[in-house]
């Protein structure tokens, strides 16, 4: 390490007086640029993250507020295959343009695919399969999306 050092104050030495100057001041320059920009670039960093964790405590405390909700007891009907019911009452709920998709997914389940759905409405059906249908949530995958208030859901329902 040493020798690199006595390597570049020969080479400093060297140097004109002027070109000395211009050394100074683009060590002086980048010192600055180090010392002023990292913690700005840092800080930029520590802000969005921040946002991040306060859009997901909202997040949270929305789905915690509708959980009792959701927790209530069932009023079951019977007798309609399941896939009839999630057609029907995603209709009934708005739900139908976001709908892409349903497959089997195991013993009296299905996955169902949502893209761009309000999540608001989303809870909501959440809340008329279980109380109306005896539908419970087994799994369920929600994405953000750039517009406000919209996931992409991947869901999986069974039967009570």
């Amino acid at each position: 390490m040493s020798a690199l050092i006595d390597r570049l104050q020969t080479t400093y030495a060297d140097l004109q007086p002027r070109e000395q100057v211009f050394v100074r001041v683009g060590a002086i320059a980048l010192a600055l640029l180090v010392c002023v920009g990292l913690p700005m670039r840092l800080h930029g960093l520590a802000q969005k993250a921040v946002a991040r964790v306060a859009a997901k405590r909202a997040d949270l405390a929305y789905v915690q507020s509708v959980i009792p909700v959701l927790a209530s007891a069932p009023q079951v009907q019977d007798g309609v295959p399941l896939v009839n019911v999630v057609d029907a009452t995603t209709r009934e709920a708005g739900l139908a343009a976001a709908l892409k998709g349903t497959e089997p997914s195991g013993n009296d389940s299905l996955r169902v695919r949502f893209d761009g759905a309000s999540f608001e409405q989303l809870a909501n059906w959440f809340v008329h399969l279980s109380r109306d249908y005896g539908v419970s949530v087994q799994q369920a995958t929600l994405e953000r999306t750039d517009a406000p208030g919209r996931v992409n859901a991947s869901v999986v329902l069974m039967r009570r």
